[in-house]
């Protein structure tokens, strides 16, 4: 019985790590930006070809920068043609993954 719970409490906080975790991606070298790719208002984790990855809030897209907040509220400029990647949270998938893998465990025996 002790085992079970410490097996529980396992995947628990496993599914939680990967619910924070997952991410999909809307801009990669293979999949370049486009004027709808990114959405305003939404949260983003954008990185540029220098591998430095920010986290913004997307206010405003002209045609040569990308303008957001990120989280201690400073304005940030992004050039478009510096965007490596952009990723949004894509949190409802998980959580189903995650639920699914939990009553997968608790339901068939070992």
């Amino acid at each position: 019985m002790k085992f079970r719970k410490n097996i529980i409490r396992l995947l628990v906080l496993s599914s939680l790590l990967f619910i924070f975790s997952c991410q999909t991606r809307v801009v990669s070298p293979t999949k370049p930006l486009q004027d709808n790719s990114i959405d305003l208002y939404k949260k983003y984790t954008i990185q540029t070809k220098d591998a430095k990855s920010q986290r913004i809030e997307v206010l405003k897209i002209d045609a040569t920068k990308i303008y957001g907040k990120n989280k201690a509220g400073e304005m940030v400029e992004i050039e478009k043609n510096e965007v490596r990647e952009v990723k949004k949270p894509d949190y409802l998938v998980s959580a189903i993954i995650a639920i699914a893998a939990v009553a997968a465990v608790v339901f068939i025996p070992i």
